[in-house]
């Protein structure tokens, strides 16, 4: 995603247009020399050699070879500039000196984005308000908001490559698009673009791919050539109201709504007021920057990915190293269900992409002017205002990147050789504060998507492609098309099993004294535009809390000359802003730099600095100083600074950098304590849980992390004739839809159960549990596969609403259990089962179904603590189902007709029962339950042309979105040719919602055949 400082170069005639009529003369200033350029013809200049489209890339690229770092061309009695040296570029990226250069062919695509971001001149006003206005909607949590959507359209994706998978090539640049696209339109707008569902590009794809290569091509032309071109114009205006009316359509249905929610792009310019001016953002504004993130947002990301596809297809090496990472994460699952966290943990992944964007930066360009004359390079003179392109592909190919830059080598981005590289080496995101505002959003959404793709499928070089770059906007590889096969189970690495020796004892570990401090003053404080600081150093509090401390939260500015030895430790959380202290934390750092050495003598301090590697030229350099200047000051440090990267692990680099502060802290001010009263005998490890005895109860934070709403039950009932002896239990329900929640005929809804009594008592049973027992489950220590539980509740709600019970047991856990057991006898075939190969271990636990509670009941001598076995838990997840009514008859209401699952146990103990289906049987017309619509794959959903011949064949309650289907042709009057086969085990017992589909078979909406080709065994 790009959206400001970064630009495409459209190199050819009229388009390197830098300087309109200022030929410079420098080399008649003293001192300096003209900037190297080649012999030009009178008028034309060098227009004439330059070749078009991405081939003019290519031209510029090989005269800076030859010229230099530094060199110029004219064209048509214009004259641009081109830098690529890193020392040029670290000069020209110096924000005092030098500011963004809006050149003509910005000012072309002004008549497209107007004053939004990416085209607006610098002195508008309406840059500053837009960009304050949406940082916020660029931050950590609400990177953490957008996931989801960013899930479900990689999963459109994945369907569609599903479909083709072993029978037809992929558009890899084509699909990419489709998928970027969508995504922003989500993410930022609430808006649907339905790029996966149609044959033919959106009408606003058409407008912008026109009006962009009207851009293009005016931007090529010989000057004046615009008056035979009139047409074009014509159809460029067109094009430009239909993209403005869509987006004013957006905006005006949002207002309709009431919707006043900051939740994405759209809400916070609607309704955040500007800090400085106390105004909105105008809705022509609005207009301008929606539409520039609907281009910039989608172009430059959808490049990226497919260039990273390439570079992994050419490189099998690579590849495989990749597929190793997403499977270590995640496993053999086929659909794996990555949260937000999972991503900063695919670090490998994000190399490929650097890589990627290093060779071909998909927005290749952007331009710099100076603020007032000035000299460059030492000899080079340059004017206010004159533009310097910086040509980033050639920067990013500077003999600092060492030898051999044209190979693809993903280690490159190894963090120490981050950490040694110069800050302004690399550029795909531009430079300073109109840099990409959105690069965390493209780089979060395509590391995403290329670890699904890499963990499902193998990639085909099919064509022996040689790569071709195309240009528009920005760069990707010209017909680039793949044959995919889905990777097969033997083809993914299973995470390493944690597996125990057959008779081993686990060894003993030295146990740490217990410390506590007794109301010591420790002040946390903070220094943050987005709120993350803040939000981790009232953690801290609360942590500091339990450890004895007397903790205190404030901003860096309320601290100003109040810090001293006597008052305690001091904990700092701080961020940067552009490299500059955020707007809590500015006085505190002028104060800071005006202390005198041994102004803080014995205060012992704490820095944890939170920044985006992405942006190098200015990571922790808050932080860094922070820390340098309370140093300076005579303050000692605690522990190492902390640098938590939000794009990288962060929520594990926070994780490891707190345990080592409350070490440093205890030891520095704890005292023993009673072990007796603080934690477990010194014989048992202390796990992640612990129980204590309190009132109340929440299911709040559970339904959050899983997005499920209330939804209340209308009506229940049992479909089948249960008194028959081939009745087999399928239920009705019709559920209520919250306000403002839609769905489209043949979406799914994901239900969260809840465990059945009978299998929450056998868990009371095994560990001797009062389940009315009120308790607060507190994790000890940040995980992120901790239960989302911060209230009181019973063990009974515990053990029913919050975990699973009934899956499979891995290697780890089994691992665990042999751990916990002393008995010989048992222990020997829980650690021989811990230690089986692989194929051994999923016939005799994963294919048998046997869990963690069957195998305590047969392992009775394993003395696993309750705390132990929570954390050995998943957290409960909601179960799918297809949704079986029609959207367009019944809009706010779903039904669901839901199976019974009980059959014999795989592993031939008892009746194993579905959880969901069990749950689901039990639930009656005016219960609530947790709830929320997901969209199905949009090759499930009937063709949009009527006339286009339809079969639907389906068994059970697989008839469900058929049912949904038929009902939408019966209520639009649709005569269509649809044919439904479903089968049933007698017309007479579950012939379901029978009246139903004969009236509308008797409308025309659908044929069914009789009885006798109903029931045909499926």
């Amino acid at each position: 995603m790009s959206d400001d400082n970064v630009v495409c170069m459209v190199l050819a005639s009229d388009s390197l247009r830098g300087t309109k009529g200022k030929l410079m003369t420098h080399e008649t200033l003293r001192g300096t020399e003209p900037i190297p350029q080649r012999p030009a013809l009178p008028l034309v200049g060098h227009a004439f050699d330059i070749p078009s489209g991405a081939d003019g890339l290519l031209y510029v690229m090989k005269e800076a070879r030859e010229l230099g770092p530094l060199f110029k061309l004219r064209v048509f009695g214009d004259e641009i500039n081109f830098a690529s040296g890193l020392d040029l570029v670290t000069e020209l990226a110096d924000e005092s000196r030098f500011r963004k250069n809006v050149h003509p062919d910005l000012v072309i695509l002004r008549g497209i984005g107007g004053d939004g971001l990416f085209t607006a001149f610098n002195d508008e006003p309406n840059w500053r308000k837009a960009h304050d206005v949406l940082m916020p909607a660029f931050s950590l949590g609400a990177m953490r908001g957008y996931h989801a959507t960013m899930l479900q359209v990689a999963r459109e994706l994945i369907g569609k490559w599903d479909r083709a998978a072993g029978s037809e090539p992929v558009d890899v640049a084509d699909d990419m698009t489709r998928l970027t696209l969508d995504t922003i339109g989500l993410c930022g707008f609430g808006y649907d673009f339905e790029s996966f569902s149609r044959d033919e590009p959106h009408p606003f794809v058409t407008a912008l791919s026109r009006a962009l290569g009207f851009a293009q091509d005016k931007g090529e032309s010989i000057p004046g050539a615009e008056l035979f071109k009139w047409k074009q114009a014509e159809q460029f205006r067109e094009d430009v109201a239909l993209m403005e009316g869509l987006v004013d359509e957006v905006i005006r249905q949002r207002r309709a709504s009431g919707d006043t929610s900051t939740d994405d792009l759209l809400g916070r310019m609607l309704h955040t007021r500007d800090a400085v001016t106390g105004e909105p953002l105008d809705d022509v504004n609005i207009r301008y920057q929606a539409i520039t993130f609907l281009i910039a947002g989608h172009e430059t990301t959808s490049g990226a990915l497919s260039f990273a596809l390439y570079y992994l297809t050419k490189h099998p090496e690579v590849l495989a190293r990749a597929q190793a990472e997403v499977d270590a994460l995640w496993g053999d699952s086929d659909a794996p269900e990555p949260d937000y966290g999972d991503i900063g943990k695919l670090t490998y992944i994000r190399q490929v992409l650097n890589e990627s964007l290093r060779l071909w930066p998909t927005a290749p360009a952007f331009a710099v002017e100076p603020l007032e004359d000035t000299v460059i390079g030492g000899k080079y003179a340059v004017r206010k205002g004159e533009s310097i392109q910086i040509l980033i592909p050639q920067l990013h190919r500077d003999p600092a990147w060492g030898e051999n830059v044209e190979l693809f080598d993903p280690d490159r981005f190894l963090p120490e050789r981050e950490e040694e590289r110069p800050v302004h080496l690399f550029k795909p995101f531009g430079n300073g504060e109109r840099a990409c505002i959105g690069r965390q959003f493209a780089l979060h959404e395509a590391t995403l998507v290329l670890a699904l793709v890499i963990h499902r499928y193998r990639l085909i070089d099919h064509t022996n492609y040689q790569l071709k770059i195309k240009q528009s906007l920005t760069l990707k590889p010209d017909e680039f098309t793949l044959n995919l096969a889905r990777r097969s189970s033997g083809e993914r690495r299973l995470p390493a099993a944690v597996a125990l020796a057959a008779g081993s004892a686990p060894a003993d570990r030295d146990r740490p004294a217990v410390r506590r401090a007794t109301g010591t003053a420790l002040t946390l404080l903070h220094g943050s535009n987005l709120g993350t600081c803040a939000g981790i150093a009232s953690d801290l509090a609360e942590d500091g809390d339990e450890r004895g401390f007397t903790p205190s939260v404030a901003s860096l500015n309320d601290a100003v000359g109040k810090l001293s030895a006597g008052g305690g430790p001091v904990v700092i959380v701080a961020a940067s802003y552009n490299g500059r202290p955020t707007d809590d934390a500015t006085e505190f750092v002028a104060w800071l730099e005006g202390l005198e050495p041994g102004a803080l003598d014995g205060l012992r301090y704490a820095v944890l600095g939170v920044g985006d590697r992405n942006w190098a030229a200015t990571y922790q350099r808050v932080p860094t100083l922070i820390d340098e200047r309370l140093a300076a000051a005579g303050a000692t440090s605690l522990l190492e600074r902390g640098a938590a990267d939000a794009a990288g692990d962060f929520a594990g680099t926070v994780d490891r950098w707190t345990g080592e502060l409350w070490t440093a802290l205890l030891e520095q001010y704890g005292t023993a304590a009673d072990i007796q009263e603080t934690e477990p005998a010194a014989d048992q490890e202390t796990g992640l849980y612990e129980l204590q005895d309190t009132t109340d109860s929440v299911i709040g934070g559970l339904a959050a992390r899983h997005g499920v709403q209330p939804m209340e039950v209308l009506d229940a009932y049992e479909l089948v004739d249960m008194e028959h002896e081939l009745g087999r239990s399928k239920r009705f329900l019709k559920l209520r839809l919250p306000e403002g929640v839609t769905y489209r005929t043949g979406d799914h809804i994901a239900v969260l159960p809840s465990n059945p009594h009978d299998l929450v008592q056998r868990v009371a049973d095994r560990f001797g549990l009062d389940l009315d027992r009120t308790v607060r489950l507190r994790a000890r220590r940040r995980s992120r596969g901790a239960l989302p539980v911060d209230r009181p509740l019973t063990v009974r709600r515990l053990l029913t609403d919050f975990v699973e019970l009934q899956d499979a047991a891995t290697r780890e856990q089994v691992a665990v259990l042999a751990e916990h057991t002393a008995c010989p006898p048992e222990k020997r075939p829980l650690a021989e089962l811990a230690a089986a190969d692989p194929e051994a271990f999923r016939e005799r636990v994963t294919a048998a179904g046997h869990s963690v509670l069957d195998l305590l009941e047969r392992y009775r001598a394993c003395e696993l603590p309750f705390e132990r076995f929570l954390e050995l838990l998943p957290v409960l997840r909601p179960r799918h189902y297809s949704i079986s009514s029609s959207a367009a008859a019944a809009p706010g209401e779903v039904d669901l007709m839901v199976s019974l699952l009980a059959a014999p146990h795989r592993g031939g103990e008892g009746t194993f029962h579905g959880i969901g289906s069990h749950y689901l049987q039990t639930v009656n017309a005016g219960d609530i339950l947790q709830a929320r619509v997901l969209p199905c794959s949009e090759s499930f959903r009937l063709p949009q042309d009527e006339s286009v011949p339809v079969i639907l064949v389906s068994a059970g309650t697989g008839l469900a979105p058929f049912r949904g289907a038929v009902l939408d042709r019966h209520h639009t009057r649709s005569t269509g040719t649809l044919l439904c086969y479903f089968g049933c085990d007698h017309p007479d017992v579950d012939y379901l919602h029978r009246e139903e589909f004969e009236a509308a078979e008797a409308a025309g909406a659908v044929w069914i055949p009789g009885p006798d080709l109903v029931r045909f065994g499926m």
